[in-house]
């Protein structure tokens, strides 16, 4: 359900017509149940649909009475399940106390087919009298069998790690709010649980809701398309590092409105990148999910041209040492990056790591830092162009 665009205010005529038309197609295929059931559907559509500045509140206590629904502290919302008459006599003296707080009064009649439709115009009749806007909905055969649309979704999430809803709207072909509505239900029942927005993570049988969680790499392969988890994170995925990073490293060459989000306690970092960088992407198992990550030699010339997402080029220094690469892509890679910058420090770090390996010459005379991440001081490399700016405690260690 797509949620409306952000508003200052609510329009009472508008507020109608969302409920008198969306929401009573919302809940064709909900059986509900009473007048407490309604006012928890209406409550949720309304949360999902109105803008997040449109505050929704159910059961406000006032002065003269409980008001069930206050959409926007100014539209008075009172819900009846005609299945009898007392509950629309009820209704009568609630508009007239209602009146006393001067907010324009929505009277929402859910006919379930118990009482004769005479009775319920009567009734509106005498609501209308005293100010009260009236809708009704009609529901004329309330489903006894399960919800059909659950049962479509729980079909769909057999043997799945999580959904999405593109991928449900593929055999999807009935009404999409109420699909919006079904996957609320699950998820307030702990079936699922909400990534982002039309993404969910499927909690198995048995599993706690909020302390069951997929693997990391899994959810931030769902957050961007195209992605390859990279940096820090796949330095760690390798074993090319001891230091376990904090947050997990995804990069793409899609725009994306939120570079930096928090799932389940867990912080991930989006980077883009132009589409002449985005190579040297392999695919791995990961819980029974195939996740695309950057290879070795593509995760070292990352690291060297983005150090900030890697924890600094002693990382890189440690892989270089410790790690077995292809030496041929290493040089390839180098070049096909782009970049002068991973050129001059792959080769420094080759060179003083004893590593042989044949990059192009640099024909540059401007001079860059080793590390960025680092103190802008140090000793200038001729042969590199580099300002060689990390500690000799700090370079004596990786001898």
């Amino acid at each position: 359900m797509a949620r409306i665009k952000n508003i200052s205010t609510v329009d009472l005529r508008f507020l109608i017509s969302l409920i008198k038309e969306d929401f009573k197609r919302a809940i064709e295929d909900i059986n509900i149940k009473n007048e407490k059931h309604l006012r928890k559907e209406l409550a949720n559509f309304l949360e999902l649909t109105l803008p997040m500045n449109v505050k929704v509140e159910e059961e406000v206590k006032t002065n003269i009475g409980i008001v069930d629904i206050l959409v926007d502290n100014k539209y008075i919302l009172e819900l009846k399940y005609a299945d009898n008459k007392g509950i629309l006599d009820a209704g009568i003296a609630e508009v007239i106390r209602y009146n006393e707080l001067k907010m324009p009064i929505l009277m929402i009649i859910l006919d379930v087919a118990a009482l004769n439709p005479e009775t319920i115009t009567e009734y509106c009749r005498y609501y209308k009298e005293n100010n009260a806007n009236v809708i009704i909905i009609k529901l004329i055969k309330q489903r006894e069998n399960s919800n059909e649309i659950t049962s479509f979704l729980k079909d769909n999430m057999s043997k799945k790690k999580y959904i999405t809803v593109e991928e449900i709207l593929k055999d999807y072909q009935g009404n999409r709010k109420s699909l919006y509505v079904a996957l609320s239900r699950l998820e307030k029942r702990g079936w699922i649980e909400r990534i982002e927005k039309g993404k969910y993570m499927i909690v198995p049988l048995g599993a706690e809701k909020g302390k069951y969680t997929l693997n990391e790499f899994v959810i931030g392969s769902m957050l961007v398309e195209p992605y390859a988890i990279a940096y820090w994170s796949a330095l760690h995925f390798y074993s090319l590092t001891e230091q376990i990073p904090n947050t997990v490293f995804i990069q793409t060459t899609a725009r994306k409105k939120k570079q930096d989000v928090k799932i389940f306690g867990i912080h991930y970092k989006i980077v883009r990148l132009k589409s002449s960088k985005f190579f040297g992407v392999r695919r791995e198992w990961i819980e029974e999910t195939r996740v695309n990550i950057t290879d070795k030699e593509k995760t070292i010339m990352d690291c060297l041209d983005k150090p900030q997402y890697c924890g600094g080029i002693v990382e890189v220094a440690k892989a270089l040492k410790n790690g077995d690469f292809d030496k041929d892509k290493l040089e390839i890679y180098a070049s096909k990056i782009g970049n002068s910058g991973v050129i001059r420090r792959l080769g420094f770090l080759c060179e003083f790591l004893g590593i042989e390996i044949s990059l192009p010459p640099i024909k540059t005379k401007n001079y860059l830092y080793l590390d960025p991440t680092m103190p802008k001081k140090g000793e200038k490399n001729a042969k590199w162009r580099l300002i060689i700016n990390l500690d000799e405690k700090i370079l004596g260690v990786l001898e």
